[in-house]
């Protein structure tokens, strides 16, 4: 029973390491296989907007954008069919951006999952970086021309896929962004100072000088009209009583009556 149990802690343990070891490697690969660049004074919003604009320009729909606060995560699916199999392939762009110091630290990595298997990427050529920087760089401004893809490319280059990819005009100069600086942005402005209404005295009494409704007396009218308003009440009491006097004698009268005749009957 304890050799069972020491076999599966074991191949437990083996198995958290090895994946361990194998997410350190493919850290490790992707910083190698990464290139990076600093742009001084340029903000990251403003880059980030260019990568959009260049992914959306070179292939439309066929890639997919999603935003974060630091990333930006582009990715394309293509399926390629062969005589006797078919091949599912993922191109995955990371465009990673640190701003500190009033720089903006930019790294980029591509690379290709074929069928799903996550664990054995293939990283795309860092010619294919430099093509994606130079194209950011001419939306910032940086560059004066535009750089279209090169000779040395492949017909299904992850930006250069002349069969996947709709072909698109080149950008012009009226496309360049505009406040790209860091120095450009205007300081947020400071809340107003205002007193907090809470440390403030807030009477809700009335006027000191106005008397209290449930202090006040009542006044009473005696009038005359008040008098005979009284009177009238009393008297209809007493024709009230009269009338219910009345009206127990008669029962009480009509119950002996019926007493006698039971009795004259016997």
């Amino acid at each position: 029973m304890y050799k069972y149990l020491l076999v599966f802690i074991l191949v437990f343990f083996t198995g958290c390491f090895s994946d361990k070891n194998l997410s350190l490697n493919i850290e490790k690969l992707d910083d190698k296989n990464s290139t990076k660049r600093v742009y001084k004074d340029i903000s990251k919003d403003t880059i980030f907007e260019a990568a959009k604009r260049t992914f959306i320009l070179t292939g439309g729909y066929e890639f997919r954008i999603d935003s974060y606060r630091d990333s930006l995560i582009v990715s394309k699916t293509k399926l390629s069919h062969y005589p006797f199999y078919t091949n599912v392939s993922e191109d995955r762009w990371q465009i990673s951006i640190e701003e500190k110091d009033s720089s903006s630290y930019v790294k980029i990595l591509a690379k290709r999952v074929d069928n799903f298997d996550d664990k054995n990427p293939i990283y795309l050529s860092t010619s294919l970086h430099e093509l994606l920087f130079e194209r950011i760089e001419f939306y910032l401004g940086l560059k004066d021309s535009w750089s279209s893809c090169l000779v040395d490319f492949s017909l299904d280059d992850a930006l250069c896929d002349i069969i996947d990819l709709k072909f698109y005009s080149n950008p012009t100069k009226e496309d360049v962004l505009k406040n790209i600086y860091i120095s450009q942005r205007k300081p947020s402005k400071k809340l107003i100072d205002t007193k907090d209404i809470l440390l403030e005295d807030i009477s809700f009494t009335v006027d000191e000088q106005s008397e209290d409704i449930l202090s006040q007396e009542d006044d009473i009218d005696t009038s005359s009209e008040t008098r005979e308003f009284d009177a009238e009440i009393l008297e209809l009491d007493k024709k009230v009583n009269s009338n219910l006097d009345k009206t127990l004698d008669k029962i009480e009268e009509s119950l002996e009556n019926k007493e006698e005749i039971n009795e004259s009957t016997k």
